[in-house]
């Protein structure tokens, strides 16, 4: 199973109560954890105890945008409410901002600085560009680099001469130009920053309004800012829910801040959308798959006419937003308030996601066509395939190094902008300044998404970012990529199953299944031409905590069989009528088999919910949903107790004998002819624990925890069967 490449030793962190925990009045913060740093990728105070940062981002600073809402009181309100922290937004451009009268607003964060120290709290300066919902928003950094360098070096020179250690730098908000080129922005202001306060934290926002948590992954800044970076992730619930998939994984790996997040949509209407709100909250809290407890602002302090606002009418204590969520029960601002005041160290252990809900169903009496939409949240266990894809070539580290051209899994926009930093060129598009302005049309992705001019797009290797079925398309786990499947021609057309759409060698898909009882269930599937058959890789795998879960007819109980299954190609539909040019629009009922085996069974050895991951050795694009039908009941107390077709039993039987039995130790196993076999000890969950070859008679010495086991014998394609008793 393909795991994405650590870049760096991520150390765990115990989480202490002396540091994480309630923010606020009664709570925690300058005094307490005073000057912050990093320890390994967890946010920390002067001890080095995890810290976990809550506040409010400002709309902006300009006097004209939040009258009312900036100054000595309001940060007292804030403190009341629960924040330990401010973000001030100062915008770059604006006629009314930076730009038209740098030293007012240099005075006004000045100012902000001591006012907040003086009330314990902490400052997150952000530099962005105003406006980031307008359409035509593209933020470059480097447009005011020059202005960046004098703002960031004045403001951390003030704070190194006045010991205001309570200042955290966001030196980019929400930029949109490319990673390469923020980081090189990124590297050009540091310095200016770190000149005056050399152990300062700084926030470095990530491509696409920082919603591309992933790229600092794979090309991180410099190794010279490990102790002072941490990059930014920003979230509109209504919007964002499928991109915490890649906010998981990039807590294993690097540090991040939440610095901006809304319940609502990413330009500021609504609805509020809690339910998804509550998942980045729970994502933000200890847990045990990533071990990172990560600070946040929630946007926005203000009285702005938008949904994201807190305020209505006037910033004013009693004037919370009454916009309530898509259940009519929570009202938004109660529900920020009770985020601010929660005071709770959670366990690892107890947060979840949300889920589906719905499982794969294997009945008895009727077949069962599986939706491979409804996998677990968990899905495949790498975010996307922008870092596992076989359309890069990496290093023994890890590391990408180059385009390999391997494989159809193709992110071409990625790929280019990736291809800029490798000094290298990707072969099917052109990169002009950060952006693809030409591609060969074979790579678009067609009709599904177009671009502000109507052109269609690029192919992409995040098919999870575009699911198309049942619940795949709300889902944020780890990209595995589907496509809609119209099973034209069969008994299932326009169902509304999905197919697997772009599927590496190594990768898989988790499941939780309810089955109705016990039983081998013979394995079909609907493909359509795409779908080459077997590689020499094998096919697809069914495995669970007991190991292989696939059998033969002829050896119901030997795991050892087949361990992979596939289809036959295909290349004329079910319906013999249909005139088809494109192969997706063309879908056949297929038995699967192995290479040598003609029917592939999988056994479920007892009832009710329980995990199974599908492995894939191979491509299998073109693969649609699986079909299951009973095949043969299967008793998990007595195994061999259930008749089947050619019963095994009754075709060259193999006599032979077991002394003694019952046994609490070793056993001989005699055949009735001198003759040479196979011996399987077989337990009661169907795993083989002693395999031996005989000739004649052999003594079998292995120590077998006491319980019924089923020994086999297999002889020139004839098999029997004992029951044997270890006490």
């Amino acid at each position: 199973m393909k795991r994405l490449v650590l870049l760096a030793a991520v150390a765990s962190v115990t989480l202490t109560a002396n540091a994480y925990g309630c923010p606020g009045p009664d709570g925690r913060g300058y005094s307490d954890f005073g000057k912050l740093k990093l320890v390994e990728n967890q946010l920390s105070d002067k001890d080095g105890n995890p810290v976990q940062l809550r506040g409010w981002s400002t709309y902006s600073i300009n006097p004209y945008d939040v009258e009312g809402c900036l100054g000595e009181n309001q940060w007292e309100l804030m403190k009341k409410y629960g924040a330990n922290i401010v973000r001030l937004v100062l915008y770059a451009d604006d006629d009314n901002s930076y730009k038209n009268d740098r030293d007012k607003y240099k005075d006004l964060v000045k100012n902000s600085i001591k006012e907040l120290a003086e009330k314990n709290m902490y400052c997150l300066i952000d530099w962005q560009k105003s406006d980031p919902t307008a359409s035509d928003y593209n933020f470059d950094p480097n447009d005011y680099l020059n202005d960046a360098k004098d703002f960031f070096n004045d403001i951390s020179k003030f704070c190194f001469e006045n010991e205001y250690n309570n200042v955290l730098y966001e030196i980019c908000g929400e930029p949109n130009c490319g990673w390469m080129k923020i980081k090189t922005y990124a590297e050009s202001v540091l310095p200016a920053i770190t000149a005056n306060q050399p152990d300062a934290i700084v926030v470095v926002g990530t491509d696409q309004w920082c919603q591309k948590i992933m790229e600092p992954v794979s090309n991180p800044l410099s190794s010279q800012w490990n102790k002072n970076v941490v990059y930014s992730f920003h979230y509109d619930a209504c919007n964002h829910y499928s991109l915490l998939g890649d906010f998981r994984n990039a807590q294993k790996l690097i540090p991040v801040f939440v610095s901006e997040w809304t319940a609502m949509k990413f330009n500021g209407d609504g609805p509020f959308c809690a339910e998804n709100a509550d998942q980045l909250m729970a994502d933000c809290e200890n847990k045990q798959y990533a071990p990172q407890v990560v600070s946040w602002c929630v946007g926005n302090w203000g009285k702005k006419d938008k949904a994201t606002s807190f305020f209505v009418g006037s910033c004013a204590e009693g004037n919370e937003s009454q916009n309530l969520d898509e259940n009519g029960v929570k009202k938004y601002g109660e529900y920020v308030l009770e985020l601010m005041e929660y005071c709770k160290d959670p366990e690892p252990d107890t947060i979840t996601y949300k889920c589906p809900g719905v499982y794969n169903t294997i009945p008895s009496t009727a077949s069962n066509i599986w939706h491979w939409d409804y996998y677990d949240c968990g899905g495949e266990g790498v975010a996307y395939h922008d870092l596992n894809s076989e359309a890069y070539e990496k290093d023994v580290n890890g590391k990408i190094i180059g385009y390999s051209n391997l494989g159809d899994e193709v992110d071409v926009f990625s790929l280019a902008k990736e291809m800029q930093w490798l000094n290298d060129t990707c072969p099917w598009s052109t990169v002009v300044d950060g952006k693809v302005v030409a591609y060969d049309e074979s790579i678009s992705t067609g009709d599904n998404w177009k671009d502000s001019d109507g052109n269609s797009t690029y192919k992409s290797l995040n098919g999870g970012r575009a699911y198309y079925g049942t619940y795949a398309s709300l889902r944020p786990d780890e990209g595995v990529d589907l496509c809609y499947a119209n099973c034209r021609g069969t008994a299932y057309e326009n169902s509304g199953y999905c197919s697997l759409g772009w599927v590496e060698k190594g990768e898989w898909i988790n499941y939780t299944v309810n089955v109705a009882k016990p039983g081998l269930y013979k394995i079909s599937g609907i493909i359509n031409p795409e779908y080459g058959g077997l590689g020499k890789d094998g096919g697809i795998s069914i495995v669970s905590s007991r190991g292989n879960l696939l059998r033969v007819p002829k050896y119901p109980l030997d795991p050892e069989i087949v361990t992979t299954f596939g289809f036959q190609p295909k290349f004329e539909c079910d319906d013999k009528s249909a005139t088809i040019k494109e192969p997706w629009n063309c879908w056949t009922t297929a038995d699967a088999e192995n290479r040598k085996e003609k029917e592939v069974l999988c056994l479920f050895m007892e009832a009710g919910e329980q995990q199974i991951s599908i492995v894939f050795g191979d491509k299998i694009s073109g693969v649609g949903p699986l079909i299951f039908d009973w095949y043969m009941d299967y008793d998990p107390i007595d195994p061999w107790c259930c008749s089947f077709p050619g019963d095994v039993n009754d075709v060259d039987a193999v006599k032979f004998s077991i002394n003694p039995n019952p046994t609490s130790g070793e056993f001989t196993v005699t055949l009735a002819e001198d003759a040479k076999a196979t011996v399987d000890v077989v337990n009661m969950a169907g795993q083989v624990v002693v395999s031996q070859n005989i000739e004649g008679t052999a003594t079998i010495n292995k120590t077998l925890a006491a319980g019924v086991y089923t020994v086999v014998v297999k002889s020139n394609g004839g098999v029997s069967t004992q029951k044997l008793v270890v006490k």
